[in-house]
C-alpha cells in the first residue's frame, strides 16, 4: 500500500481528500489538533498535534512516502473580517518543517494546496475580489500561502503547488482544469470532491513536479 500522510485532514478539502483515499489502496497517517473530528479506519493512522511544532510532525509522520498538505490561516467563521483562530504562520511554519523532516527521511513527493490570487495569480481573481483580500483578515492566508510557495520552491522536493478557484461543496464529480497564467482562464469554482479525487490522481505524476498552477471547474 502506498504510505499517504494528510495534513488538514478535519475540514473542507482536507477532509474529502481522507475521505477518497481510505476507499483507495492507501496506508495513512494524519496529525490533526482534535482526533475526535476524524472517523477511525483500519487503514488510518491519527496523530494528535500541531504541524507548526517540529517534534508533532516527526512523531506523526513515519514512514510516509507522499505528502499532501491543505493547511490554511483560519477565521473564525466566513464573515472577511472575522477573527483569525490559528497562526498566522501557520501554512508557512508547517512547511518548513515539512522540508527539514522530508529531507532527513527522504520523504520526496509533496503537493501543497495554496489559493488562487496568490502571488501572480493575482491577476486571475476579479478587481472587487483584490480589495476585499486587501481589506479585511483574508489576507493573512494569502501572505502565509506566498509564504510557503517560496519555501517550496527553494527546496530539493518533488512538489507541486495547486491554487483552486473558490472551492464549493455542491456539484457532481467533474474533470478539473488546469491553467497556467490564466491560460485556459480560470473558472470561478471547483468543487472540492473533484480536487481532492484529481490530486490522489497525479500523487505520481511526475509531469506535475515542480509546478504551480491554477485549478477550476472543466
Amino acid at each position: 500500500m502506498k504510505k499517504l500522510f494528510i495534513l488538514g485532514s478535519t475540514r473542507g478539502l482536507g477532509k474529502e481528500i481522507l475521505k477518497l483515499a481510505i476507499n483507495e489502496d492507501f496506508e495513512i497517517r494524519c496529525l490533526v489538533r482534535d482526533p475526535q473530528k476524524v472517523q477511525k479506519n483500519k487503514n488510518l493512522k491519527i496523530f494528535k498535534g500541531d504541524a507548526t511544532n517540529i517534534n508533532d510532525l516527526r512523531n506523526s509522520l513515519g514512514d510516509s512516502e507522499y505528502i499532501i498538505s491543505s493547511l490554511n490561516v483560519m477565521r473564525k467563521n466566513i464573515f472577511p473580517w472575522s477573527k483569525i483562530t490559528n497562526s498566522k504562520n501557520t501554512v508557512s511554519d508547517s512547511i518548513k518543517n515539512i522540508i527539514k523532516i522530508s529531507n532527513e527521511r527522504k520523504i520526496y513527493r509533496i503537493i501543497s494546496v495554496s489559493a488562487i490570487g496568490v502571488g501572480e495569480s493575482i491577476n486571475e481573481i476579479p478587481y472587487w475580489f483584490k480589495l476585499l483580500i486587501n481589506k479585511s483578515n483574508i489576507k493573512f492566508p494569502y501572505i502565509d500561502h506566498l509564504r510557503q510557495e517560496e519555501e517550496l520552491k527553494n527546496s530539493k522536493l518533488d512538489w507541486t503547488i495547486l491554487r483552486p478557484a473558490g472551492l464549493v461543496n455542491f456539484g457532481r464529480f467533474y474533470d478539473v482544469l488546469e491553467s497556467y497564467n490564466n491560460n485556459p482562464k480560470v473558472n470561478l469554482f471547483i468543487n472540492r470532491k473533484s480536487l481532492a479525487k484529481y490530486i490522489l490522481k497525479i500523487l505520481d505524476s511526475k509531469a506535475h513536479y515542480g509546478k504551480i498552477f491554477s485549478i477550476s471547474k472543466k
